[in-house]
């Protein structure tokens, strides 16, 4: 028995040293972003990401040159931020697929439209506030365009703050205000906040539960759509659908947001367009959009028959 449990002693203490894993140096500019949120959990600090292109991007290779890799700014901005940098440079897809195809996925994920990009996150990766500055910024510019963006993120600090601790109902009321003050193309980022606000009010006696269920069921399907896995995107929303706590015209969204996702993806399967926009037609037949939808049905039936072109859908 005491060998057995010398050994059992030795495993866990093996199995510790590899769950602490080597200390990650955030004294520097970081290139990956898991790395960067297990340094911030770690030093309680928020998150300064930095997309950039620098091979093609003339913009964040100067920005880089003058200002971000100098030793005044790394030494000024790491005390408050892990700074972590993904770069797009042509030469990354060459070289350096398998990194390179995750941070793409990010990129899609913190919506980033051109380069270079910059946002400012809370330890947790949620989105606080994004940033621009001027192709021949020095220090002191980026000084104040830091600065200007205090406000806005003490006033997120206090509100998640607030979703930790108080009455349900104040904590609740914090989520919302993150959640609303989220642009929607940032909200996938907000999910573990979105089953908070569900574990705290099971009974949807706010009557805001649709919509946290709905942005958890559009972050689930932006991972299956973004791996290809579409009918698994598609059947998120159509068990959406059956969620006891919408209402008949938020099922009908549901549903015809799953048509969206086929059509979106260039399907082929009309059939299954037209069901999930029948189901959607018969949730709240009394709605405004419900004669679009049902004119859409009729479309799709007519491509069915090969006599017209799938309608384009607008969400």
């Amino acid at each position: 028995m005491k060998k057995l449990l010398t050994l059992a002693a030795s495993v866990l203490l093996t199995l510790s040293f590899i769950s602490c894993g080597k200390k990650i140096d955030s004294s520097t500019w970081l290139s990956n972003f898991d790395d960067a949120k297990k340094a911030a959990q770690a030093e309680n600090k928020k998150i300064f990401l930095f997309f950039s292109g620098d091979d093609f991007d003339t913009v964040s290779a100067q920005l880089k040159t003058n200002v971000l890799t100098t030793e005044e700014f790394v030494k000024e901005y790491t005390e408050k931020f892990v700074l972590v940098n993904l770069d797009f440079s042509n030469s990354r897809y060459t070289e350096d697929q398998d990194s390179i195809t995750g941070d793409i996925k990010l990129s899609e994920l913190y919506n980033v439209e051109s380069f270079p990009c910059f946002y400012i996150l809370s330890k947790e990766g949620y989105p606080i506030t994004q940033l621009a500055f001027d192709a021949n910024a020095d220090l002191d510019h980026v000084h104040i365009t830091f600065t200007e963006t205090d406000e806005s993120v003490a006033k997120f600090d206090e509100l998640l703050e607030k979703t930790k601790s108080g009455s349900n109902q104040e904590r609740l009321a914090a989520i919302n205000e993150i959640f609303d003050s989220t642009s929607t193309d940032l909200v996938y980022h907000l999910t573990p906040l979105n089953k908070l606000y569900l574990s705290l009010d099971k009974k949807n006696e706010t009557g805001e539960c649709a919509k946290h269920l709905f942005a958890l069921s559009y972050a689930k399907a932006q991972d299956f759509f973004l791996s290809n896995e579409i009918e698994k995107a598609c059947a998120e929303f159509e068990t959406l659908a059956k969620n006891k706590m919408l209402k008949d015209f938020e099922r009908q969204v549901a549903f015809y947001t799953a048509a969206f996702v086929l059509i979106q993806s260039q399907s082929n399967d009309y059939e299954k367009i037209r069901d999930y926009l029948q189901k959607s037609y018969d949730a709240a037949p009394d709605t405004e959009e419900a004669q679009t939808i049902k004119g859409a049905i009729t479309q799709v039936q007519m491509m069915i028959d090969g006599e017209g072109d799938i309608p384009e859908q607008e969400m």
